[in-house]
Order: C-alpha cells, then sequence, then structure tokens
C-alpha cells in the first residue's frame, strides 16, 4: 500500500451547536483545515479522532456498503438482488470481475485504508505533541486510534486476504503504521492478525484506566456517547474475534468472558419494554452496543433501501417474508423471538429490516447507530470456544432467553450447538455484515441461500487494480 495513494485524509472540525443536539457525531464534516492549526491542542486532535469515526460512517464503508449494502448482500439476506439490474446483484454473485462489483472494491479498500491513513496522522502528531493533553487524555486519544488501526485492517484482511483455515502463511494485504510516502509490503494472513493483536494490546493498556460506558453527553463531548468510540470493551470484544478468526479458541474465549463478566454492568441485555417503545424503539439494541458508529443521514439511507424505494410492493433490500419466517423458526417457537416480531415490516409478499428506521427516535442515545461489535457476538464466540458443547450451549442460551426463545438443552452435541450457532448468527446479525464472515471463518462450501460453491476466488476480493499497479504488486 502505498501510504499516500488513498490518502486525502480528511481531517475534519466539526462545529457543535450551542443549543440542541449535543451528540458529537451527530454533525456533519464541514471543513478541510490544515494540519498544523488541526493539531494544535488537545481539542484539534479529539475532532480528529470525531472526523475518523465520521468518514467511517461513509457509505463507502460502514455507512452502507460493509453493514446493510453489499456484506449483507454476499450473506445472502435478499432475495430482492436477484436482478441483474440490483446494484448488489454481482457481489452478491462472487462476481468480482464486473465494472459494479470493481467499483465496490475500489471504495471500500480507499475508504477504509484513507480511515488508516487519519488514525496514523493523529498517532505520528500525538506522540510529537504529547505536551499539549491534559489528565488522561492522550492516553484516550493514542489507545482509540490504536484500536481503530486494529479494527479497519481486520476488516481489510477478512475482505481481501484468505480465511485463515484456508492458509494463514498466503500474502494478503499489507499493514499501514505510518504516515507518509511509503510502499508497504503484502503480510500474510497471521502478519497481519499479529499486527492486529499488537495494536489491541497496547491500546488496551492505554484504555484500561477508564473502563466507564456513558450513555449520554457529559461536559466533554469526546468523552460523551463512548459506545461510539473504540472503547477498552471493544477492544476486548474485537480481540476475541479476531482470536477466534484465527483458530485459536484459548484466547478467544478468555477475551470474550471478560465482556461476558462484566455485562451485568455495563451492557444489560434490551428488553421488550424498550424494543416496542413507541418513541425511542431500540430497535439496534443499544444497550448491547460494545462499538457502534453514529452515523449521519442513517435515516435517509435506510428509507432509501427499505422503505421509500418500494417498486411493486418490494423495497431495494427484502427478503421472502417466508423466508423470513424460516430464518427465525416462526412456526416451531419464533414467533415470541424479539428480533423477527420487532425488526421486520412487511410489504405484500416481502419482509425488509426496519433495524435502523429512525421515524420514533428522539433521544441522542439511539439516533443514527450502526452497530459493528455488540454483546451476542461475544457470547457466540464463547459458545463456540467454550471447552464442552454443555459449557457452549450456556452462553448461546444467555442470548436466546433474552430474545425470548427457549433455551437449549444442555446436553445437546457438539454438532447440534454449531447448526444452532449459525442460527444465531442469521437471527441478529440482519443488515450488519457479519453473516458473510461467519461462512468465510470456516471455510463453508457454500453461504446458505445460493448454489454457487465458495472458493478461495468467491471468499476474497482481488486487490484493487491500481493498488496492484502502484504498490507494484504484479
Amino acid at each position: 500500500m502505498k501510504a499516500t495513494y488513498f490518502i486525502s485524509a480528511i481531517l475534519v472540525t466539526l462545529l457543535f451547536a450551542t443549543t440542541g443536539c449535543k451528540k458529537w457525531l451527530d454533525v456533519s464534516p464541514k471543513t478541510e483545515i490544515r494540519e498544523q492549526i488541526l493539531f494544535s491542542d488537545e481539542q484539534g486532535f479529539k475532532d480528529a479522532m470525531i472526523g475518523t469515526y465520521t468518514l467511517m460512517g461513509g457509505a463507502s464503508t460502514y455507512g452502507t456498503n460493509l453493514t446493510m449494502g453489499v456484506l449483507d448482500g454476499m450473506g445472502q439476506r435478499y432475495n430482492t438482488v436477484s436482478a441483474t439490474t440490483h446494484a448488489y446483484y454481482y457481489p452478491a454473485r462472487y462476481d468480482y470481475t464486473n465494472t459494479a462489483s470493481k467499483n465496490y472494491i475500489n471504495a471500500i479498500w480507499g475508504g477504509l485504508y484513507t480511515a488508516v491513513a487519519n488514525v496514523n496522522n493523529i498517532l505520528l502528531q500525538a506522540d510529537a505533541k504529547k505536551q499539549v493533553f491534559r489528565g488522561n487524555n492522550y492516553n484516550q486519544v493514542k489507545g482509540e486510534a490504536l484500536a481503530l488501526r486494529a479494527f479497519l485492517h481486520f476488516d481489510l484482511l477478512r475482505l481481501y486476504g484468505v480465511a485463515p483455515v484456508v492458509d494463514p502463511n498466503r500474502k494478503a494485504i499489507p499493514y499501514v503504521t505510518s504516515f507518509g510516502v511509503k510502499v508497504y509490503p503484502l503480510l500474510t494472513v497471521n502478519e497481519v492478525i499479529d499486527s492486529c493483536l499488537k495494536d489491541l494490546s497496547t491500546a488496551e493498556q492505554l484504555l484500561s484506566s477508564d473502563k466507564t460506558v456513558r450513555l449520554d453527553y457529559v461536559n466533554d463531548p469526546f468523552l460523551s456517547y463512548t459506545r461510539n468510540h473504540m472503547n477498552y470493551w471493544a477492544v476486548k470484544g474485537l480481540q476475541a474475534r479476531i482470536y477466534l478468526y484465527r483458530g485459536d479458541k484459548t484466547n478467544a474465549l478468555a477475551a470474550a468472558l471478560e465482556v461476558i463478566n462484566n455485562q451485568a454492568t455495563y451492557f444489560p441485555f434490551v428488553n421488550s419494554t424498550a424494543v416496542t417503545a413507541s418513541t425511542n424503539r431500540d430497535r439496534t439494541f443499544s444497550t448491547e452496543h460494545l462499538f457502534a458508529l453514529h452515523v449521519f443521514k442513517l435515516k435517509d439511507i435506510t428509507d432509501a433501501l427499505t422503505k421509500t424505494s418500494v417498486v411493486n410492493g418490494v423495497p431495494t433490500l427484502a427478503h421472502t417474508t417466508a423466508t423470513i419466517q424460516s430464518v427465525y423458526e416462526f412456526s416451531s417457537g419464533g414467533s415470541s423471538d424479539l428480533r423477527y416480531a420487532n425488526l421486520f415490516t412487511p410489504y405484500t409478499t416481502s419482509s425488509s429490516c426496519n433495524k435502523y428506521w429512525q421515524d420514533d427516535v428522539v433521544s441522542e442515545q439511539y439516533k443514527g447507530n450502526v452497530p459493528l461489535i455488540r454483546l451476542s457476538e461475544v457470547f457466540y464466540i464463547a459458545a463456540e470456544a467454550a471447552a464442552t458443547p454443555a459449557d457452549g450451549v450456556n452462553y448461546l442460551n444467555a442470548v436466546r432467553v433474552k430474545r425470548g426463545l427457549v433455551a437449549l438443552a444442555s446436553t445437546i452435541s457438539d454438532a447440534v450447538l454449531q447448526t444452532e450457532i449459525l442460527k444465531e448468527y442469521k437471527k441478529e446479525f440482519y443488515a450488519e455484515g457479519q453473516l458473510f464472515y461467519y461462512f468465510k471463518r470456516r471455510n463453508a462450501a457454500r453461504v446458505d441461500g445460493i448454489t454457487v460453491n465458495m472458493t478461495d476466488a468467491t471468499y476474497t476480493f482481488p486487490l484493487p487494480e491500481d493498488e496492484i499497479e502502484f504498490g507494484q504488486r504484479f
């Protein structure tokens, strides 16, 4: 990766209104400003971090493509992509040679590495100007930046590198750690994972002095709404995710358990009252977010994809109601599932996911949130990594019961447990882009919902053509 290639790093200043909304990500980028001005004081570093989170919420990455859009299309979450004119038709068939697919591949690569460039610049400037920080803020800014660098590179690896179970020593992507003109070599899958874990280890130490989860505005906007930061608990959740991806179940379980053992204090399970409320319906189960982005204009994005663009009674992103009922096992007790009952809206014979609808949202706690690491995944990781099926089913049941389902028997076999874990991934992560990664991690022969035989080529995005040329990846 040539560090300047996709780096038109948008280091933005965010203007806060003196009245009304004070959620620090509930604003749009206003202007590009000169680096020496931005990093002249502590506030500039905070603004730069906020700008990076805002950038990540763009449509090319987590605002659409890597959550409800391209990645969920590839996870076969929608039957509406069956028309060749649909925006996600070709990536949903793992045809990466089509121009539409190439455009997505380029945009995702560019968007993620631009965010990497931002955090690298923040890290460079923070170490050079440590004296401008007060209290614990240097540790906070540096810890978040390192954690974000790991988060971004890991998703790049999941997209552009083969799964470790296939070949951990195959070349994958560059791990970019500086800001400037430099061509970084392609690292192997294992080397990228090692680099992610190294950054997370340092971030964990830096962020460990403040584990508080703040749900509202405090006197410092940067320390408010900490679910929208790469906080200490998000670091532990990401460690669990990465270790399981590598196949290291021992360390995956250890990281997951640190979250699980503190869940009641910091991440209470959502309840039916919050999910069914007439105002501020908690459709994303926000109390369970370890890390969520605040996506600017999320209402416009989701209305266009799941509501206002309805043609002949079918939204742009939808599945048949019969398929939704099958996923949630409607006929065998799933009708009581909070997710089935509250997160889908029917249109004639189809249903679309309303997880991100904003119509009844007033409180800043619920506005614009797109979860990237959530509590339930940590329990699923623990279930898969547990020493025995009996232990695993206990972790899985912790989520199932809170979703309104009956507990599974503790005597089920490991094979049944793995089947039930997959069912939970299908139920839990609609519009979040995580299901495709599940199938890739396990190198499944097929992704449920399509007859394509999966291979390294179908599971892995090719490097963008410009990266091959400018990075001399021949």
